[in-house]
């Protein structure tokens, strides 16, 4: 008899997964602080688990990676010093050094499946939606509706949002080469939810995403598509879609095309609609201390900056003091605490995938789907701090480039190759 153990090759991701809010709400559906307490721990956690693996197994990691991880180190220790100098405390702020220790899931997820590299895409994906699918049925359920649509209620936050596309993309490349009515349709069940949660940032993301994907398929892919062939069912199913939605859906509730068309009106007006304005009013009220701390950020006396974002309509601040600053941009959140050498080690590992990725002369549909989502990072963090989840996406994005092959140049190496993972993945027993 046997037993296949794949799936817990999951367990190293699914860690830095949970601290997605998706997966956090089901932790305490009635309890906001105990929410709130729950994801502390399981930052911390994860932080003080990923630093410590990183560090043991240090020497998987390429050359590369060594430097970006020494370097990141030498931070963390620079800014342990200054909290013991001038607070008498190691950690003074937790809040702070969670912007710096964040960075770690990268090179523990990295180091890990460069040792391990067994995880199936497949389980990563059921994950997700799994904590989706519960998270809407068992926490917001009064999110689907149409009432909530048109009334821009969104229940799910947009970070477990912007998680789908990683199931998208998965789906939809399995359409692509292998077909069946399945893939398709889950393809455009995650599409939809994308859509009808309403974050528009992540309707933006995913577009370029899309466009990056296309690109790579085209040019890096080992197996060429026939486009006319695939995507002649995916246009069929939206024109009849699209019928379907005018004779019946749209005609009964007309505000939906209002409510999209109101939409897609804020993102063309960034700066002045919708939350868009009420970002730009975030940037300009802290863009002087940002300025005044260009290079190594304000980080402890950041924290104890009083909060300078204000509401015009009760002139008092968005965020109650004494908690930190909440951003609803990633640059701006780590120029404030972190300044430019804080972007600076983000960049490394980041445009290292991206300029490996590119070097590289053809790429697996693992490697296509991960790096598109790295490239989608710089996108999504214009409106909203990159979440945890994402720079697990780096490290396994990073794993995937460095182990990962296009083909193998024989059927002798590629029996051999599977047998090999035959091996890994089941136990006899």
């Amino acid at each position: 008899m046997k037993l296949n153990y794949s799936f817990l090759y999951i367990i190293p991701i699914a860690l830095v997964l949970i601290a997605d809010n998706m997966f956090i709400e089901l932790t305490a559906p009635q309890n906001p602080a105990g929410m709130a307490g729950n994801l502390s721990l399981i930052l911390k956690g994860t932080a003080g688990i990923s630093f410590l693996y990183s560090l043991v197994y240090f020497k998987r990691m390429s050359s590369y990676m060594r430097v970006a991880f020494a370097l990141t180190t030498l931070y963390v220790f620079a800014l342990t010093f200054e909290s013991k100098y001038f607070y008498n405390s190691f950690m003074v702020y937790p809040h702070v050094f969670q912007k710096i220790l964040l960075y770690y899931n990268v090179f523990f997820i990295y180091t890990f499946y460069k040792g391990n590299y067994y995880l199936k895409f497949s389980h990563v994906v059921y994950f997700i939606l799994l904590g989706f699918i519960l998270n809407v049925l068992i926490i917001n359920p009064d999110a689907l509706s149409i009432s909530s649509f048109t009334n821009h209620h969104r229940g799910v936050w947009s970070s477990s949002i912007y998680m789908l596309v990683l199931p998208f993309f998965y789906f939809i490349t399995k359409y692509f080469y292998k077909g069946g009515i399945y893939s398709l349709f889950m393809a455009f069940f995650t599409l939809f939810s994308i859509f009808f949660f309403q974050h528009r940032t992540v309707w933006v993301t995913t577009s370029v995403m899309i466009a990056i994907y296309y690109l790579l398929i085209r040019f890096k892919a080992q197996k060429k598509i026939n486009y006319i062939q695939k995507l002649t069912p995916v246009v069929t199913v939206i024109l009849a879609l699209g019928i379907i939605s005018s004779a019946f859906l749209f005609s009964q509730h007309p505000e939906i095309i209002e409510k999209v068309q109101e939409s897609f009106s804020d993102i063309e007006n960034y700066d002045s609609q919708g939350t868009g304005g009420w970002r730009m009013t975030q940037i300009k009220s802290y863009l002087p201390f940002i300025q005044d701390n260009f290079v190594f950020g304000m980080r402890f006396e950041g924290f104890e900056l009083p909060i300078q974002f204000y509401r015009d309509d009760i002139d008092a601040p968005v965020f109650e003091d004494g908690n930190g600053h909440f951003f609803h941009s990633f640059y701006l959140e780590i120029f404030f605490y972190l300044g430019l050498v804080g972007m600076i080690l983000f960049l490394i590992p980041t445009l290292y995938a991206i300029v490996k990725g590119l070097r590289m002369k053809g790429l697996t549909t693992n490697q296509i789907i991960l790096f598109t989502f790295v490239c989608s990072g710089f996108i999504f963090g214009l409106s909203y701090v990159v979440p945890p989840f994402y720079y697990a996406g780096i490290g396994w994005c990073i794993a995937a480039l460095e182990t990962e092959k296009v083909q193998r140049t024989s059927y002798l190496q590629d029996f051999a190759y599977r047998m090999h993972q035959k091996r890994m993945t089941h136990l006899v027993i």
